[in-house]
């Protein structure tokens, strides 16, 4: 029947050929390849940075208040966190059929009102909408030659980071394992207090030759 249809109406058949071969190239074009496609995870992470502060001050002056903000918005399942030395997160798990695009707005909204109750020291919340997209697509592991792990913490940081991440079409560059000097000062509380008695002991005989003249 169809060959009949052909030999009948051989140009209907053309046009629909021509068609399909226009649809098929602009498709191809069009297409993208995605390792990990886009998903509408129910789920949305608030990172808060509070610079100085232990773990502890996280928790109590950061965390607490964002969790106990985020209990109200609308479809939210269950709400859990992390408290680190500078760093809070607050994971929040919202149900499947939640609207994400709609929650974000209201946690947004909630963060801009218990913003002001923080110290200042707090930076501004950060909401993050988690999405197989945000996975690194590349992993490096990196050491500078003749040059000891904390030397070499400070030029990748300095040095590395800041080329990779003016490249054009990089989002973004994070690093992990690098070490940090610091300098732990332990005072002896005998020198400290033999100091104190030599001053109390000078404020004393200052007081009495003040009293004798």
């Amino acid at each position: 029947m169809l060959a009949l249809f052909s030999v009948k109406r051989p140009y209907t058949v053309i046009v629909a050929i021509v068609l399909i071969g226009i649809l098929g190239a602009v498709s191809v074009m069009n297409m993208t390849t995605d390792l990990l496609p886009s998903m509408n995870l129910p789920y949305a992470v608030v990172y808060t940075s509070y610079a100085g502060a232990s773990p502890e001050q996280v928790e109590m002056a950061v965390t607490r208040p964002i969790e106990q903000a985020m209990a109200s918005i609308s479809n939210i399942k269950n709400v859990s966190s992390v408290s680190r030395e500078n760093i809070s997160l607050v994971i929040l798990e919202f149900v499947e059929t939640a609207n994400m695009d709609t929650a974000v707005i209201e946690m947004r909204e909630s963060l801009d009102m218990i913003k002001a109750y923080m110290p200042e020291e707090v930076g501004t919340p950060i909401i993050l909408k988690l999405n197989p997209e945000m996975m690194p697509i590349m992993v490096l592991s990196a050491a500078v030659k003749g040059q000891d792990i904390r030397e070499s913490s400070h030029y990748i940081e300095q040095k590395i980071i800041p080329e990779i991440e003016s490249v054009e079409g990089v989002a973004s560059v994070s690093a992990s394992g690098l070490v940090e000097s610091s300098i732990h000062v332990v005072l002896s509380q005998e020198k400290v207090d033999e100091v104190n008695q030599k001053i109390r002991s000078a404020v004393m005989e200052a007081m009495k030759a003040q009293m004798t003249a």
